[in-house]
């Protein structure tokens, strides 16, 4: 069984369309990793009539990342084979996407990537600058004659069970670590499909969050670079600390969830008579 993880934050009439792209997978389940939202994106995903559909709810924003680390956990509790990560809020019609990394991995690889950045072409000086950084990660870790610029950090992506169960659920937090794990444990990694991030149908953001990201993924690639390197951890470089929204990610949630002193809430049933069952 694959299972799709898909985190929402006030994702109202979003969410729906990312669902509805992923209801003809071969997904035995789909994984709604719904936090902070003040919208009616609960509400919304109620009344679908689809018993596939598990929603995990937090009352609390979870930040980037954490979602995906919490609804691998319920994933592998389920038995998935494999997990496919796809954000609330990407509503291009990229279901053929998807399915391809599906296929990547019965065809058995571990970590089916998405190159949302084809090509050489010009690029802004923000994304040629967190390109720099993936392409210095990628070449460290020798996977970049085979994957580029490509990372989990970017668009969708799919992971085995074998490799989920060799990343500490900590370091999922952190996409680019789950290189690092990759290349540790001889797990394979390809870039199963290219498509222009443009495509993904993301969420349009203000100004500042573009170099907030951008300040995210940087720091992100160089923790994983100093992990590689046995470097004592941390995300400065040249004086620079590389923090980003890394400072909003609910790591302590998660430990929470970890040690068992957060059950996870997980919604199930449609048309509006849902019934609740707490996990661990």
């Amino acid at each position: 069984m694959f299972a799709a993880v898909i985190p929402a934050c006030n994702e109202a009439g979003r969410l729906l369309e990312v669902i509805k792209n992923l209801w003809p997978l071969p997904l035995g389940l789909l994984i709604l990793v719904l936090n902070g939202c003040q919208d009616a994106t609960l509400a919304e995903v109620l009344t679908l009539p689809e018993p596939r559909i598990k929603t995990i709810l937090f009352t609390e924003a979870l930040g980037p990342d954490v979602p995906r680390a919490i609804g691998s956990l319920y994933a592998l509790e389920q038995g998935a084979r494999g997990v496919l990560f796809v954000d609330g809020d990407m509503i291009g019609n990229i279901g053929a996407t998807m399915q391809r990394l599906l296929e990547a991995l019965s065809a058995g690889t571990d970590l089916a990537l998405c190159n949302c950045y084809p090509g050489r072409k010009p690029r802004s000086p923000l994304a040629e600058t967190v390109l720099f950084y993936r392409g210095l990660l990628n070449k460290e870790l020798g996977f970049w004659p085979s994957i580029n610029d490509a990372t989990p950090s970017h668009g969708p992506h799919a992971i085995s069970r074998r490799l989920l169960l060799n990343v500490p659920p900590v370091d999922l937090v952190v996409p680019p670590l789950t290189l690092v794990h990759a290349r540790r444990t001889g797990c394979r990694v390809a870039v199963a499909v290219e498509l222009e991030h443009i495509y993904l149908g993301s969420r349009q953001r203000p100004h500042p969050h573009a170099a907030t990201m951008a300040t995210t993924l940087i720091g992100d690639c160089i923790q994983a670079l100093r992990v590689a390197r046995g470097e004592p951890p941390g995300r400065s470089l040249g004086g620079c600390n590389y923090l980003g929204y890394d400072t909003l990610r609910r790591r302590d949630i998660l430990a929470e969830v970890l040690s068992g002193r957060r059950p996870l809430v997980v919604i199930s049933g449609y048309h509006n008579a849902p019934t609740l069952s707490t996990i661990w």
